[in-house]
């Protein structure tokens, strides 16, 4: 047997011990092995008493955060299925904390001169030996560049890679048990669960990839007032080094620490919701991990997000979808809430639409009841993710990741703002998106879009053709073909693409026109869009001669 397989066995000998101590109740339950070790060990009285004092969602977060890094992670992505625990387990792995010794400055020291082909004289004219962050991954530390610009350091953690495959393979191997032994948690799909967790720490594992995701948003804020966001020093960052601008601000839940900052809290929990209703709807790309530690608030009043370690995306599909529903439940229309989860396919075709537009309505109607400011969206669409298991409705991880943020993002707004409503702040962005995406215009420029890469597409064709002859020629695929039909079939097809692409182009744009003539616009906007309709339909036609 190999050191790496007795490791492995002395580390699963290591994880029973901690979820027998504990009592993993959801687990111990489902597998009489793991009921049987529990029992063993409960029979020491120190151990019964340990549990006594500890609620079982308790127990869950300890025994978490003393497996280790790996778990610690899967713990915080596990809180983002509020649909597959129990609520309570669910809120209590929101707090485990990701807080570990920082390891020796000499370790750091070697790893950037190995990464950074140089000793950290090289690079940095000073660097502060004591970390001001040490977590499971990595640990930061502030320095100054030979430029003179102030910067934090992230420093890979030696060896956590093998540490990490190690325990993403017995979680795995967990899931599999689960999907296999546990017909009910079937809907929660714990291996697609376990896999999209394992891609998202060997992501954060690849401090290239967390660069270029700060590097993705900052150019995606380039122009707001709500977030500055830092820039990524490439010259300093490698897969194990992340040099990052230094944060000029303070986190956001010491705000009321400060008041001699004369910072305006409404002003900055109104600049937290804009801003992620912009990385979700104009962005499809938004920061999935904000809690309190990770948002600062710079003198000026103005967000910075750190870590970009988890992200969420959003396809333009889901993005109409989610608008769609929020602008439902804000029209108070039960009816299209049910229709947008029939036609997106979370829920089965066969559903009894009344039925679902009557559990809709038991959501919404309790909620809006309430004082303005007590309306949640995050409980809003928990609750809907909670009613929908009834109705067979698959999980859909990215809405749930969405769920999370805001739930978390209000519960910080609201901490420095008890007054803040997501709602009032969110309706007019929702609709501002809706009328430029989905309105009249909206088409029109969606429809100029496919047109345009319909065009591209046609364009490519004859070289794509006039290439894969050449590739038959080169096999030796011998094709007697006379020059002088080569020239004609060259022709013939360049006249074929050329009167499609007029064609499509002539009626997209008199559907495009029609719409602004149902849309009761001026004539001004529809009137150019018949006329080079028609000059296209001409063009075509004498195309064909």
């Amino acid at each position: 047997m190999s050191f790496t397989n007795i490791r492995t066995i002395f580390r699963l000998i290591g994880i029973l011990a901690i979820l027998a101590r504990y009592d993993a109740e959801l687990l111990s339950q489902r597998f009489w092995p793991l009921r049987l070790l529990t029992w063993v060990v409960g029979l020491l009285p120190w151990i019964r008493r340990e549990r006594r004092m500890l609620s079982p969602s308790v127990r869950m977060r300890t025994i978490l955060e003393e497996l280790g890094p790996t778990f610690i992670k899967f713990g915080q992505a596990l809180s983002t299925r509020m649909d597959a625990l129990p609520e309570e387990i669910g809120l209590e792995l929101k707090k485990l904390q990701d807080k570990v010794p920082p390891f020796p400055i000499e370790t750091v020291r070697k790893i950037i001169a190995e990464d950074l082909d140089g000793p950290v004289e090289h690079h940095f004219v000073q660097f502060d030996p004591i970390p001001v962050a040490s977590a499971s991954m990595a640990q930061v530390h502030r320095a100054i560049t030979r430029d003179g610009q102030d910067v934090a350091v992230k420093v890979m953690r030696p060896n956590v890679e093998s540490v990490v495959e190690q325990d993403i393979r017995m979680l795995t191997a967990l899931a599999n048990l689960i999907d296999a032994h546990v017909p009910e948690w079937q809907r929660f799909q714990a291996r697609r669960v376990v896999d999209e967790f394992a891609a998202t720490i060997r992501n954060e594992m690849n401090f290239l990839v967390e660069g270029g995701r700060a590097q993705k948003f900052r150019d995606h804020f380039k122009q707001d007032p709500e977030m500055h966001a830092l820039a990524v020093i490439w010259p300093l960052t490698t897969r194990r080094v992340l040099t990052m601008e230094w944060c000029d601000g303070i986190p956001i839940d010491e705000l009321s620490n400060h008041p001699e900052l004369g910072l305006n809290a409404e002003k900055i929990s109104r600049n937290i919701i804009t801003s992620f209703f912009k990385q979700v709807f104009r962005d499809g790309f938004f920061h999935a991990d904000q809690h309190p530690g990770n948002i600062f608030v710079r003198p000026d009043g103005t967000l910075t997000i750190l870590d970009f370690g988890i992200i969420g995306r959003v396809s333009m599909r889901d993005r109409v979808l989610l608008a769609e529903l929020m602008r439902g439940f804000l029209d108070r229309n039960y009816r299209k809430v049910a229709e947008v989860h029939l036609t997106a396919g979370f829920v089965p075709r066969h559903t009894n639409l009344d039925e679902f537009e009557d559990a809709c309505r038991q959501i919404g109607e309790p909620i809006f009841g309430q004082p303005l400011k007590e309306i949640s969206i995050a409980k809003l669409l928990a609750q809907l993710f909670k009613v929908t298991e009834q109705f067979d409705m698959p999980v859909q991880p990215q809405l749930l990741l969405l769920q999370k943020t805001m739930f978390t993002l209000e519960g910080v707004g609201r901490e420095i703002n008890p007054d803040l409503n997501m709602w009032v702040l969110a309706e007019p962005l929702i609709r501002d998106w809706m009328m430029e995406h989905l309105g009249p215009l909206g088409k029109v420029r969606e429809m100029g879009e496919r047109v345009k890469k319909i065009n591209d597409s046609a364009a490519m064709i004859p070289d794509l053709l006039f290439n894969g002859l050449e590739r038959l020629a080169t096999d030796r695929v011998r094709l007697h073909i006379h020059a002088s039909s080569l020239a004609r079939l060259e022709r013939r097809v360049g006249v074929g693409f050329q009167r499609q692409a007029a064609a499509i182009t002539g009626g997209t744009l008199f559907i495009g026109a029609a719409i602004m003539v149902a849309a009761g616009l001026s004539v001004w906007w529809y009137v150019p869009p018949f006329v080079l309709a028609a000059l296209y339909f001409m063009r075509g036609m004498r195309s064909v001669r």
